[in-house]
């Protein structure tokens, strides 16, 4: 990922997707969709709604995180540690 600081591009070594784990592993695992892009701006500067919806849905395939919608445009995130969700069509 790359951010742009007074010009000058800057290069991050640590994948947005482990940044986001840290985060949720630092407010006890459960965290707002807008507290997370705060959060991911303080480290990464801007990040848009299509790279966090891909980190999302990455993590939430890997079984790593569950994303559930509170209001038209809030979501939860949550760490999954050893929850286990159906998919339709499971039940």
């Amino acid at each position: 990922m790359k951010s742009r600081r007074r010009g000058i591009s800057v290069w991050f070594a640590k994948p947005i997707k482990l940044a986001v784990l840290e985060i949720l592993e630092e407010v006890g695992g459960r965290i707002s969709e807008s507290e997370l892009r705060e959060k991911i701006k303080n480290i990464y500067g801007e990040a848009s709604t299509s790279i966090i919806n891909r980190v999302l849905m990455s993590l939430e395939i890997d079984g790593l995180v569950h994303v559930a919608p509170v209001g038209i445009k809030e979501r939860i995130i949550e760490r999954t540690e050893g929850k286990a969700y159906l998919v339709v069509g499971e039940d």
